[in-house]
Order: structure tokens, then C-alpha cells, then sequence
């Protein structure tokens, strides 16, 4: 284990000794580490009993939010800050060889036919120090929402120079309806913006009258074929998540890589009218083809995209 995993598990440890009633949940997997190490700061005497039960079979992020509705947090201020640059130390000079003792080799005194051919040992020349890397963009870049309280939250991201000049421009122009420049109002309206135009070009959501135009001038051939009017059909029925249904009757419900799915595949005869038209999510997406076409086909479909430079498809599109 890493130093912090060790020391995940050590604290961990402490923690259920001083509560015992969370060694029978941790093994039995109804309470998982992080999720018991998010209650370590709230937990006393007199309410662990009550919240080690209240945060059983939740997720860490379902139990970052019990904590914050029970122990709420003040709102963070709307701040853009610049980030310190990371500063790298020059590597140390590097040391200089240290001369030999003898100048000239030492001779054994047994006899000559005991002489054995002397092995120079390898030596590696001395490795430079290099100056540990600069954290990458993607670490740089991640975003972060932490709850606060009650349907609060805290939103921490890194932006660049580009994206803050447009929302110091945005809070400029606000600033008769939201004086205190307060950037949370400022997000939501341009989100709404944002999810409203996704919808009407994936769903065609709010396009009502354009519906009976002809789209083979403007969409790609793989998705021109269902009517905006059969999108929009589709997502009033099945909203935006996964309908896939497995075995046992659970269904997917993700929310992230929808796409359209023929019920029965479009290459076998299948009609793009809403009954045979549902949202899946790439994986089931996938899984749905391997099995209507199998996964050798699948694969050289892929290949032969790859070959003529296409790319398979990464929004809605029915297949």
C-alpha cells in the first residue's frame, strides 16, 4: 500500500475501536472505508449510533451529503483567483568521479596458473537529478463539488484566461439584476442556454416547427433518419437516462454518453417510429449491437471506420 492508503486504514482502524458498532458494517460491506472516513469528523458519543445507521448502503457522495444536511456549512464567496505557478528546483550539480588509490593495478602473488581473467564490473554512469514534473493539465483542470448544506454545494474548477475574461464580461452586464456579481446566477443562465440548445439538436427539443424540414443537407446520414418529432417523442418518454433493463429487472439509469438505439437494429429492417426508438448509454449502446450483430462484426465495423479516418459516434445518434 501507498503511505496514504496505510494511513486511510490506520485511521480507519482507530475509528472503529472507538465505535465497534462499525466493524460488523464494514465487513459485511453495508458502510465502504471512504464513506466511514467522511463520518470520522462528525462523530461523537452521543450521535454516532444514529449516523453510522443513517449512512448505511449510501455511496461517499450520498454520505458527504447526509453530513452536510446534518452539519451545514457557510456559503463560499464567488472568488477568481490566479494560481500560484509551480516552481521547479534546479537539480543538483553533479558530484565529480573520485580518482582511482593506485595508478597502476595490484598484482596478485599466486602462482600464474592459479590466475584467473579479471571481470571488469560493470559501472553505470552517475544518473542526473531530474526536478519532479509539474503537476499535469489534467490535475490542474479537474473540478471539484463538494456539499456545503441542504441543496448547497461547492464548485471549484480551473478555468483559463479566455473562459474568465467572458465571465467577468457576463458579470459586467449582469450587474442590474445581480449587483453583487455573485457568478452562480451567471452559470445557470448560461447553462440553461447551453442544455436547451443540446437538447434541440440531439432531441430536437423546442423545434417543433422545423421538424417537417428535410435534415440531410445539415445532419449526417446516421442520425438524419429519425424525425426531430420521434426525438422529442423518445425523450418525454424515457427522459434524459439509460433504459436498459438487466436480468434481474434493475435498470441503468446513467445520465452521461446517451445515445439512440433501434429496438430492432435498423440494418435488419427495424423502423425509426418512437415504439422502436429508446436512449441507452454507449456501454448498453455497444452491448445491444454485439448482441443483435455479434462481436466479431462489431469490431471490423470499428476498424473500418478507424481505417477511413471516421469517428465512431460520441453524441446521440441511433444505430
Amino acid at each position: 500500500m501507498s503511505e496514504d492508503e496505510a494511513c486511510r486504514r490506520i485511521d480507519l482502524a482507530r475509528l472503529a475501536r472507538r465505535f465497534p458498532k462499525l466493524f460488523p458494517l464494514l465487513a459485511s460491506g453495508e458502510i465502504t472505508l471512504s464513506a466511514a472516513l467522511v463520518l470520522k469528523s462528525v462523530l461523537t458519543d452521543d450521535n454516532h449510533g444514529e449516523l453510522i445507521e443513517a449512512a448505511r448502503r449510501k455511496s461517499i457522495r450520498e454520505t458527504r451529503e447526509l453530513v452536510a444536511t446534518r452539519f451545514p456549512s457557510p456559503d463560499v464567496p464567488s472568488t477568481i483567483r490566479k494560481l500560484p505557478e509551480a516552481k521547479t528546483p534546479a537539480p543538483p550539480p553533479l558530484a565529480a568521479p573520485v580518482a582511482p588509490l593506485f595508478a597502476a593495478p595490484i598484482t596478485s602473488c599466486a602462482p600464474p596458473h592459479l590466475h584467473a581473467p579479471a571481470a571488469s564490473a560493470p559501472v553505470d554512469p552517475p544518473r542526473p537529478v531530474l526536478p519532479p514534473s509539474a503537476p499535469s493539465r489534467s490535475l490542474q483542470s479537474a473540478h471539484r463539488i463538494e456539499p456545503l448544506a441542504a441543496e448547497r454545494y461547492k464548485l471549484q474548477l480551473t478555468i483559463d484566461a479566455d473562459l474568465r475574461r467572458q465571465l467577468e464580461t457576463a458579470r459586467d452586464l449582469l450587474r442590474h439584476s445581480n449587483p453583487g456579481g455573485d457568478l452562480a446566477p451567471i452559470l445557470s443562465r448560461a447553462l440553461d442556454l447551453l442544455i436547451a440548445e443540446l437538447l434541440r439538436q440531439r432531441f430536437g427539443a423546442g423545434a417543433r416547427r422545423k421538424a417537417s424540414r428535410a435534415s440531410t443537407t445539415t445532419r449526417p446520414s446516421s442520425s438524419s433518419h429519425v424525425p426531430s418529432a420521434t426525438r422529442r417523442a423518445v425523450l418525454e418518454r424515457d427522459g434524459l437516462a439509460c433504459t436498459w433493463v438487466n436480468a434481474n429487472g434493475t435498470r441503468c439509469n446513467a445520465q452521461a454518453w446517451l445515445e439512440l438505439d433501434h429496438r430492432h437494429p435498423r440494418g435488419k429492417g427495424g423502423g425509426s417510429d418512437t415504439e422502436n426508438i429508446r436512449v441507452l448509454c454507449r456501454a448498453h449502446n455497444h452491448l445491444a449491437a454485439e448482441q443483435a450483430y455479434g462481436r466479431a462484426h462489431i469490431e471490423r465495423a470499428k476498424a473500418a471506420r478507424r481505417a477511413h479516418g471516421r469517428r465512431t459516434p460520441s453524441e446521440i445518434q441511433p444505430r
